[in-house]
């Protein structure tokens, strides 16, 4: 039966920036894309943690439903830290986890920067917010990304709520409790949020740590790539799969 993959989104984005990875993963594996809340089709509600970690489960159950397999579930950026913090209280519904760009801790100089940011946006307004960064990811993003982010709308006041939400949770301890095989996956260009990257893999009990060409919108940027390295740890992570696998390295 088709593997079971969740793929779980960044702050303001929606879950439709999946679309050009679905594309290219099915239909060797199926496919669950939720929206955390504040975002896209839940626009309507302010961001939580508990609210996002919820939406992030009934996404891992559903999977677990469809296929009988306990899903692989990996988490960009803001999805990363809530998916982290599913996974350390549903230890037993996830097959493996892979982190994408959050491996910097919340109570530093960067969620403080990000909180500024926030405050800027909120001044703008939501439109306008929305409109300027609309306008940034077209420049930034091949058309297909872009296309995809823009399909499922930009939600600017999630951009602050969730900031702020982070912030209130460590997320190192968590990562301490992790019993899942975990991969943190960073753009060596990544800096910002590679700031703490060993310090949550020395965290993580059985964990790896591989760095990839790249930034912090590698998997926007560069969508065939990321789906290549999204199918290489499933591989690496679940076990009886003998194809090709990450290696150790770290650099």
């Amino acid at each position: 039966m088709t593997a079971p993959i969740v793929l779980v989104h960044g702050i303001r984005l929606p879950a439709t920036m999946w679309r050009p990875h679905v594309r290219r993963l099915t239909p060797d594996f199926h496919v669950r894309t939720p929206d955390l809340p504040g975002h896209g089709t839940r626009a309507a509600r302010p961001f939580t943690l508990d609210g996002a970690v919820a939406a992030v489960h009934e996404a891992v159950l559903e999977a677990r439903e469809a296929t009988g397999r306990r899903p692989l579930l990996l988490g960009l950026s803001l999805g990363g830290y809530v998916s982290l913090a599913h996974t350390a209280r549903h230890p037993d519904d996830v097959a493996a986890l892979v982190l994408h760009g959050c491996t910097a801790r919340t109570d530093g100089p960067l969620p403080a920067l990000y909180a500024a940011l926030g405050r800027a946006f909120d001044r703008l307004g939501p439109e306008r917010a929305a409109a300027l960064n609309a306008r940034v990811l077209r420049r930034a993003l091949p058309a297909e990304s872009a296309d995809a982010v823009l399909a499922g709308g930009l939600t600017m006041p999630a951009f602050g709520q969730a900031v702020a939400e982070l912030r209130r949770t460590d997320f190192l301890p968590l990562a301490r409790e992790l019993t899942t095989p975990t991969l943190y996956l960073n753009g060596r260009a990544d800096l910002p949020f590679r700031a703490d990257e060993r310090r949550f893999h020395a965290a993580t009990r059985h964990s790896r740590l591989f760095h990839t060409p790249g930034g912090h919108l590698l998997a926007l940027q560069h969508p065939a790539r990321f789906a290549t390295l999204i199918r290489r740890a499933h591989h690496t992570l679940l076990p009886g799969d003998t194809r090709e696998t990450f290696g150790t390295r770290t650099s």
